[in-house]
């Protein structure tokens, strides 16, 4: 009679089981954490070059609105004191050298252009969640000072421009002036109408006024861009 011979595996016990599934928990979840922080590190990392490009566009804004404004404080120096030279229009129909000055600084007004190339990245790119609350409701706050006085530049400042444009070029003496082209101090206009003449100050009073406004503003949006500058520069240490 032949005998044979049975191999028989031991039965692995459960906490075998266990203690592998217990390990290869730990390691997908140890790799999964370690993902988490290289990826919270680039996003820090990237929060802090939007704050740096940011901090550019600060500097680079601050000097534009410092010509900005002395160009407005120019224009109203000259607007704001032109009754004299109402009253003497008045008193001649042909051309007065006071109103050169008047036309040269009522004729176009200085454009607020912003650099905008990292407000763009932050609202389009998603760039505003990887910045803390207070750096991204600051930012917002400067970037709705901004689109409000480009808003009212390009509604009632520019309509008022326009309306100024057209009551001058109808004003003008364009007989008389053709002969004074040479002589840019000399104004020739059609002093003895005196409506169109009165419609002109007045237009000009308007818009000075919206040129008074428009300086408030940006004296506002400089005071609350050099307060960024240094907040920026304090809490991230730039030169």
């Amino acid at each position: 009679m032949e005998v044979h011979a049975h191999t028989h595996t031991a039965r692995k016990k459960w906490t075998h089981y266990f203690w592998e599934f217990l390990m290869l928990f730990l390691a997908v979840f140890c790799g999964f954490l370690a993902e988490y922080q290289l990826e919270h590190k680039i996003e820090k990392e990237r929060g802090k070059q939007y704050i740096k490009s940011f901090y550019e566009d600060l500097i680079t804004d601050s000097s534009h609105f410092n010509f900005l404004i002395n160009g407005f404080q120019k224009k109203l120096s000259v607007l704001q004191s032109m009754s004299p030279c109402y009253d003497s229009l008045l008193s001649d129909q042909l051309s007065k050298n006071c109103l050169s000055s008047i036309a040269k600084n009522s004729n176009v007004f200085p454009d607020m252009i912003y650099t905008d190339r990292t407000l763009m990245q932050l609202k389009n790119a998603g760039g505003l969640r990887l910045l803390n609350k207070a750096d991204a409701d600051s930012i917002l706050l400067y970037d709705n000072l901004l689109r409000s006085y480009k808003t009212y530049e390009t509604t009632g400042f520019q309509e008022i421009q326009y309306d100024l444009r057209e009551t001058y070029s109808l004003l003008r003496n364009y007989e008389i002036w053709k002969d004074t082209s040479n002589h840019p101090r000399v104004v020739a206009i059609y002093g003895n109408n005196k409506e169109l003449l009165n419609k002109y100050f007045n237009q000009l009073s308007i818009y000075s006024d919206f040129g008074q406004a428009r300086m408030n503003d940006l004296q506002k949006l400089k005071k609350r861009n050099a307060e960024l500058i240094e907040y920026f520069k304090m809490k991230n240490h730039f030169q």
